[in-house]
């Protein structure tokens, strides 16, 4: 990346990707090298109409690892996995803010990581929060059924947090095969025969619920109400620490 201190110059042109993180870093690779910073950056399935012309930028592995390997060798180590944390967001126009963001890491160095006054900076760490925090949730809020020796949940998110829940859900079920369905983003994170795979599900269709599944609903649905104090009932209180957001796949709720 030896042209990486050469900001790009902003240019009437939209970036077209497929979406994928070696695509976007394809993109960061081309702005760099043509020296130009697109008006935005779209994934090729979310496209809309628009009055910018169109550049298509295809997917090359080769450039996609330089701009990887270029974040922690020209801005610093702690640079990657936060730009690969936001990527995952729910961020407006993230890969432009990301784009932007590297331009600047690539001028300033490790420095950047600390200029936290700086709109483009301070907007990339909360999404990173943002992103962190709702996993964080879903660690308490994922439910599970048992359908037929096996367990699934599906879940709502705003971001796409299977990554990162994995990992707590392998150690925690390592004994059983599981499935989390992420029905916002249409995919799945499969662990069957102690091997992990997060893969595309346009849509997943439960079987119905055995007599001893809605057993063990009923039950968790009583304790839920066992341990409630009514005297210190705070509904406000509940939505704060218990966004309603997630109530649609919580037993208790249902």
């Amino acid at each position: 990346m030896s042209k990486s201190n050469n900001l790009a110059q902003a240019a009437d042109v939209l970036y077209v990707y497929d979406g994928s993180l070696a695509g976007f870093y394809s993109c960061v690779f081309h702005s760099i090298y043509s020296k130009t910073l697109p008006v935005d950056i779209c994934p090729e399935e979310a496209l809309q109409p628009s009055l910018y012309p169109a550049i298509y930028i295809a997917t090359e592995q080769d450039k996609a690892e330089r701009v990887r390997r270029s974040i922690p060798q020209k801005i610093a180590a702690e640079a990657l996995p936060l730009v690969e944390t936001v990527f995952l967001s729910c961020l407006e126009h993230k890969e432009l803010h990301l784009l932007e963001f590297l331009l600047m890491g690539y001028a300033q160095g490790a420095r950047v990581l600390k200029m936290l006054g700086d709109p483009l900076v301070s907007k990339i760490y909360a999404a990173q929060q943002h992103l962190l925090g709702e996993k964080q949730l879903l660690l308490g809020f994922i439910r599970f059924s048992d359908y037929g020796g096996a367990l699934a949940a599906v879940i709502t998110p705003k971001n796409f947090v299977l990554p990162f829940l994995a990992g707590h859900f392998i150690s925690r079920l390592s004994g059983e095969n599981f499935l989390i369905f992420d029905k916002t983003h249409k995919a799945a994170l499969v662990y069957q025969d102690r091997t992990a795979e997060i893969i595309p599900i346009e849509t997943l269709e439960l079987p119905e619920a055995s007599n001893e599944e809605c057993e063990y609903r009923a039950m968790w649905k009583s304790f839920y109400k066992t341990i409630s104090i009514q005297a210190r009932y705070n509904p406000k209180c509940r939505r704060t620490h218990m966004p309603k957001r997630y109530w649609e796949n919580m037993t208790e709720f249902n």
